[in-house]
């Protein structure tokens, strides 16, 4: 039986080690915090820390690829694009409305361009109803994934995404204006599916890794980021599915099976050609060779330069959203059947709060306490989005200029298919230099919105030179495709990521799908707006986006790069229970507030390292004894 001095000493010994914790190497030297060391001396710790642990994964991944060279990529699939799978859809469809709406302008003019056989207002409401779809998904799902778990949010979210996509594939009408309403609805209900997945995977992605823990500090960034480049490759298939789909549908040749000179139709025709590959032997392999054949054509001498028959077109947009439909299918599968521990974050956060539904108390909390940072986040997106979407609105106007107004739907798509490219290195260098300290976040998103705001302002105040000129037609050129890159290294990235990491646990779905819903209100206006206004004015009014964008960042959004979500658990603990001044933790230091909380606020004034030493050593005793306690417990019940 253990003596009084022995339980004593192992008392001290667990009161020790539970202190030691508080101060991880990865954040600390010694007891000092790494934004608190002398300015030399932090560079130099920052610069060896990221080389140090961009070696060590390096190593790590070579190890495993010598020993199957396939693991990298499988280890990939599980940890990102298995998590980003609902975001690739959201790219694949959202975008598609643009270069399905450019396909259907010259196959179906008298419905998509002279009105005479449809509702110019029903056609219209087809380029924002899937925004509108989007906006309401944000907020609902943003509650429910708070209130009911992520897990329900995101199988929610796959269901109705796939019932959309259903629709979009089978819509019809009994006139063609009936097909155009159905089409619309079609992208409503589609959008709210898709909504949901800005707060699910936003915050599933920042919960990934275990709060406290050296992945969370140092990669929770990239995990994010990772996630949501899938938007990226979700555009890349679209423009690939349709290229394809329209090359293989308007082709004017008869198939390996067909009898007659065509078949009953080019829509089933297409199908029906490369389904005969297959029993009559021609096997995967001819199947792929036809497939390298159609996408070189495409590229260099396709017949899909038009013109294009409604047949055509109806197929090759019912193709692609039936191609989409297959991938939803299995995230529905994947969500309900094989996802597991989604909830674990929530579920502990919701224990400690006693709290068994929606947290309505810490919503509460929310408005009184964080309402400058949801400011930030909202107005953020919505600039973001404003950009981007207004983008990718008038970005016929950029293509006009760079080939002719008389492109054809192929050439359209082989410039965007360009300007994804661009946009998905941005991507994926947002998410490999997310986590530097000496950069981050917010300082990634500020100079993002910045570069923005002088790309788009050059176009309004020089386009009579920029358009003058074969000179000046290169110079814009640069300024489309370099303004895709900023937006990507930049706000598009950094907005989704800050929504998802600078609330507490128990609302963040709630405040991310808030922020998202503000954005895409920012996506809404351009959509409608530019039917209304000339492209020099487009220019004008998208510019200044960028550039409230800037001065919102730089006031209203905090920098948690390299503060883990653990401490802001615990200064959410004390702001709980009524204690908030009384936290002097890394939380409220000054590298991790907003200059608003620090100019107007004052709340970095609560930064005491020593006076938080003292708190974390009170803390640790009384989990050392709450500990000693369960184990007292456990043993007494164990002899009885």
């Amino acid at each position: 039986m253990a003596t009084r001095g022995q339980i004593t000493e192992k008392a001290v010994l667990v009161h020790e080690d539970e202190y030691r914790k508080t101060f991880p190497i990865e954040s600390y030297v010694d007891e000092t915090y790494w934004a608190d060391l002398p300015i030399g001396q932090r560079i130099r710790w920052m610069l060896k820390q990221q080389t140090s642990e961009e070696k060590a994964e390096l190593a790590a991944v070579w190890k495993i690829f010598k020993q199957d060279p396939l693991e990298p990529f499988v280890i990939y699939w599980k940890r990102y694009v298995i998590s980003g799978m609902g975001l690739f859809t959201e790219g694949y469809v959202l975008f598609s409305i643009t270069n399905i709406h450019t396909l259907f302008q010259q196959s179906y003019q008298p419905c998509w361009k002279t009105f005479t056989e449809c509702s110019e207002v029903w056609t219209q409401t087809t380029d924002y109803f899937q925004v509108v779809g989007i906006i309401l998904g944000q907020l609902l799902v943003g509650f429910l994934g708070d209130w009911l778990g992520r897990r329900w949010g995101m199988i929610q979210d796959a269901v109705i995404m796939l019932l959309g996509a259903i629709m979009l594939s089978v819509a019809t009408g009994t006139t063609i204006n009936g097909w155009v309403i159905m089409y619309a609805i079609s992208q409503l209900v589609y959008g709210v599916g898709v909504g949901g997945e800005y707060p699910m995977t936003g915050t599933s992605a920042a919960e990934k890794e275990t709060p406290g823990s050296r992945a969370d500090k140092l990669h929770r960034g990239r995990n994010v980021v990772l996630a949501f480049t899938m938007q990226g490759w979700g555009q890349l298939a679209n423009h690939g599915v349709l290229m394809v789909g329209l090359l293989a549908f308007n082709s004017k040749g008869s198939g390996p099976c067909s009898h007659e000179p065509t078949v009953r139709s080019r829509v089933y025709g297409s199908m029906h050609n490369m389904c005969c590959l297959l029993y009559r032997g021609g096997g995967w392999g001819q199947l792929a060779n036809l497939g390298v054949l159609m996408v070189g054509l495409l590229a260099f001498n396709s017949k899909g330069s038009g013109p294009y028959s409604h047949g055509a077109a109806g197929a090759t947009y019912r193709f692609s959203f039936a191609f989409i439909a297959v991938f939803i299918a299995w995230l529905a599968y994947f969500r309900i059947w094989r996802l597991k521990g989604a909830d674990t974050h929530l579920n502990a956060s919701k224990a400690k709060n006693k709290a068994s539904g929606y947290d309505s108390g810490s919503f509460g909390m929310l408005l009184k306490h964080f309402w400058h940072r949801l400011l930030g986040t909202c107005l953020c997106w919505f600039c973001n989005d404003f950009m981007f979407y207004g983008n990718a609105t008038f970005r016929t106007v950029f293509i006009g200029i760079l080939v002719g107004p008389n492109a054809s739907v192929m050439t359209n798509w082989l410039w965007n298919l360009l300007n994804v490219g661009v946009s998905l290195f941005g991507y994926h260098f947002a998410a490999f230099s997310i986590d530097w300290k000496w950069y981050g976040r917010k300082r990634m998103q500020a100079i993002g919105f910045l570069a923005d705001f002088i790309l788009f302002l050059l176009p309004a105040a020089l386009w009579g030179t920029l358009t003058g000129s074969v000179t000046g037609t290169k110079v814009f050129q640069f300024i489309y495709f370099f303004s895709s890159f900023w937006n990507q290294f930049g706000p598009n990235c950094t907005t989704f990521l800050v929504a998802a990491e600078v609330y507490p646990t128990s609302v963040r779905s709630t405040a991310h799908g808030m922020s998202a819903a503000v954005g895409k209100c920012g996506a809404l206006v351009p959509t409608v707006l530019f039917n209304y206004i000339g492209n020099t004015t487009k220019f004008w009014v998208v510019c200044w986006a960028g550039l409230l964008g800037f001065f919102m960042t730089v006031m209203f959004i905090p920098d948690a790069t390299g503060l883990d979500l653990l401490e802001q658990e615990r200064r959410w603990d004390y702001m709980q229970q009524g204690r908030g001044k009384e936290y002097h933790g890394i939380a409220v230091h000054p590298r991790h507030l907003s200059l608003f909380e620090k100019g107007v606020l004052g709340i970095h004034h609560q930064y005491n390292p020593e006076l938080d030493a003292e708190a974390k050593k009170a803390e640790a005793s009384q989990k050392v004894s709450q500990r000693l306690q369960d184990e007292d417990v456990v043993k007494i019940a164990d002899d009885q």
